[in-house]
């Protein structure tokens, strides 16, 4: 493979994706659309001549991206302006929500709003967040969006003894209530980054049709958290760079929040304060702390993968195959060929919430793909501010014979 040449993008979809309610502009008549036709008209970046992702020159590789996108300073560029809000949770606990822009510049009203979920140990700060938001609640768009920051991150604080894990989904539906509250009669759509991805798609799953989102994005998801495990252990860099990296980050978490968390007596915090690996630390202290047998029971239940399937709004999953954090063999390419509700979307480079382009300054790629397909399913449900963009599937396509998966261009 020659990255330099472009990586084309790959979508993989069941070949009657479910229909979608979309107005004309000029005409304001209603029309039903395939999900997968609509997006090939509105998003160039996905589907078409144009959709290839030219990687920088000099990060070539998905390990150059990923350290780039990890260690590089970002500091002066996206800035993004929040207000946070405390939500209470049924345990006494609470979660940092980050309005964007501000309610005191942007008082609730119905604007379309995208909600977004964080990565391991991120928050609203990110880098990969700022630069998407950037886009959306601009002109000339004006979206309104808001961050869930998980238990504990972006400097908030815990008030329970209980911080996150990937498989728990509650809290998310707990600041989705909240959510609906202040802004009830705007559409919503939620966009997930890594770990806060596989939370969204397992959460959609388990929801179904009952979802108060219209649609969702998941970017760079681990989706199989067992086979991730593995992956990551089993390479050099996997072994010790990666994963005692993150484990870092895990424990400096827990470090911050020791006061809390010790009133925790399932776990022992010196032992879990001695993780060198991120299985390490979750067989020490997340699968304790969430009462699972083991690590591996802890993975098993968490992982999104086994969810893929049953979600029932329309979902664009974006992962790079050369992600040294989320290998090729955990992306749910069956299911989401058999899910006419899902287009799983691939490039050969990008590493981890990288896809860097460019030269001397490099941008994101994926944000173009990303705010696409926001922009074009919020229009699609302009029609009806809160009211689902789907209508229904198209006839039973399910079996692997009858597949897409192809090249966009």
């Amino acid at each position: 493979m020659f990255p330099f040449l472009g990586s084309p993008v790959k979508i993989y979809s069941n070949p009657e994706t479910a229909k979608i309610n979309v107005r004309d502009k000029a005409t304001k008549e209603i029309n039903e659309t395939k999900l997968l036709d609509y997006i090939s008209k509105k998003c160039p970046s996905l589907i078409g001549k144009n959709a290839v992702y030219y990687p920088t020159i000099w990060l070539q590789n998905g390990h150059l991206q990923t350290v780039y996108a990890a260690y590089a300073k970002f500091d002066g560029i996206h800035l993004i302006n929040y207000e946070r809000q405390l939500v209470e949770t049924p345990d006494g606990g609470q979660i940092a929500v980050d309005w964007t822009p501000p309610i005191s510049q942007k008082p609730f009203d119905n604007t379309p709003t995208i909600v977004v979920l964080h990565g391991l140990t991120g928050g609203s700060h990110e880098s990969y967040i700022r630069c998407l938001l950037e886009v959306l609640i601009n002109p000339p768009h004006n979206y309104r969006a808001v961050v869930i920051n998980f238990r504990g991150c972006a400097e908030s604080q815990i008030t329970s003894p209980r911080l996150y894990s990937a498989g728990v989904t509650d809290d998310l539906r707990t600041c989705l209530k909240y959510v609906q509250k202040c802004i009830p009669d705007s559409p919503l759509i939620a966009v997930g980054f890594s770990m806060g991805a596989n939370v969204l798609v397992k959460y959609l799953g388990e929801e179904g049709e009952n979802t108060p989102l219209i649609a969702a994005v998941s970017v760079g998801n681990p989706f199989d958290l067992v086979g991730g495990s593995r992956a990551l252990e089993r390479t050099y860099l996997g072994k010790y760079a990666y994963s005692p990296t993150m484990a870092t980050n895990l424990k400096n978490c827990l470090k911050r929040h020791e006061h809390i968390m010790k009133q925790d007596k399932k776990i022992n915090i010196s032992h879990g304060m001695s993780s060198r690996s991120v299985r390490e630390f979750d067989s020490r202290i997340t699968s304790k702390c969430f009462a699972y047998e083991t690590v591996d029971h802890y993975y098993r239940d968490a992982s999104s993968y086994f969810y893929v399937t049953k979600v029932r709004v329309p979902l664009l999953c974006l992962n790079a195959e050369d992600d040294p954090i989320v290998p090729a063999e955990c992306l749910p390419f069956d299911e989401a060929i058999y899910n006419p509700y899902c287009i799983l979307a691939t490039t050969y480079g990008g590493g981890h919430l990288g896809w860097f382009t460019g030269f001397r300054s490099p941008t994101r790629w994926c944000i173009k793909p990303l705010s696409e397909f926001c922009i074009a399913i919020l229009e699609a449900n302009d029609s009806n501010f809160g009211s689902k963009a789907i209508l229904e599937t198209g006839e039973d396509t399910s079996s692997s014979e009858e597949s897409t998966a192809v090249d966009s261009n």
